[in-house]
């Protein structure tokens, strides 16, 4: 009898038993499953974190890598190219071997990145000159170009002033234009009158007698009290008025890579320098409506031309 209650007994002990065992199992695995998850949980949002700022500092830190490793190349070149013009020419050539290039020069004016790198390559201007060679007119406009560039055109001013030593000309119109142009706007008249005496030294037209130089020069003068400004300023008056009433107007090009031709900027120049006149004019009350057939639109009709009236007919009498 007691056998048999042990063994009736014995399942309902296992069951309590098993149940036991699988509560204490089920709460270890839902707590394991929360911990598991919540460092799933965190594990995602910390590498979605992670992520952008990792792409954020490797795309701020290339392009300045690249920038910084291009800027220390182009100076190495630069260096090594002086180096090299230097050993090759003067009176006495230190390396025999290898000439210089006339196209050395246009690349030693790019890759200048600061006045006084592009001051370095003009001290060797004299060293060409007495190596027997001369400059070309596409060197004096480079040159003018990349002064104006650099913020240093009074360097242009110093060279072209003192052909004797450094033997670059100012040897073409567009040269000289583009000289003034680079001082009449933000340096004071004395430069620009510097530049006008330029033309009669190297045999160019006289300032006057060029619609863009004449407009520039004058502009120059009406930022200037001075009573030598005025009275130049009325002589160049004079000439701006009667050359432009006597010529149809230039328009400027609107596309932005045409304006970027190098031969299109004369035109625009001038265009520049008579809207600044006519403000000027405008604001003093000077003479301006003339200046509108180049500022605007306006239809151009030479001066000398008009309609005549024509007689009104009459009627035949018998």
């Amino acid at each position: 009898m007691a056998s048999l209650l042990s063994l009736s007994s014995r399942p309902q002990a296992l069951f309590r038993l098993a149940s036991v065992v699988n509560q204490s199992v089920c709460r270890r695995n839902l707590h394991l499953t929360a911990v598991v998850r919540q460092t799933r949980d965190d594990d995602l949002f910390s590498f979605a974190s992670a992520t952008p700022v990792s792409e954020a500092s490797k795309s701020t830190t290339v392009p300045k890598a690249k920038s910084q490793d291009a800027a220390t190349r182009r100076e190495k070149q630069f260096y090594e190219l002086v180096e090299y013009v230097t050993n090759r020419t003067g009176c006495k050539r230190v390396v025999k071997a290898g000439q210089v290039r006339q196209t050395a020069w246009l690349r030693l004016f790019q890759l200048a990145n600061t006045s006084e790198q592009l001051e370095m390559v003009a001290e060797l201007f004299p060293r060409w000159r007495d190596s027997g060679k001369e400059f070309r007119p596409i060197h004096a406009e480079a040159f003018i170009r990349r002064c104006e560039e650099l913020k240093c055109p009074t360097l242009a001013l110093k060279v072209f002033g003192d052909h004797s030593k450094y033997g670059l000309g100012l040897s073409s119109l567009f040269a000289a234009r583009h000289l003034l142009h680079s001082v009449y706007n933000k340096r004071p008249l004395s430069d620009s009158m510097t530049v006008a005496a330029l033309f009669g030294v190297y045999k160019l037209p006289p300032v006057s007698s060029d619609l863009a130089a004449c407009s520039m020069l004058y502009s120059a003068c009406l930022k200037d009290n001075s009573a030598n400004a005025r009275i130049v300023g009325k002589a160049l008056y004079e000439e701006l008025q009667k050359h432009a009433l006597d010529k149809p107007p230039i328009r400027a090009p609107q596309e932005s890579v045409v304006r970027a031709r190098y031969a299109e900027k004369p035109n625009i120049w001038l265009l520049d320098a008579l809207r600044t006149i006519e403000k000027v004019h405008k604001k003093t009350g000077k003479e301006w409506k003339w200046m509108r057939y180049w500022t605007t639109d306006r239809e151009w009709r030479p001066r000398d031309t008009f309609t005549p009236m024509q007689p009104e007919t009459t009627a035949d009498h018998a």
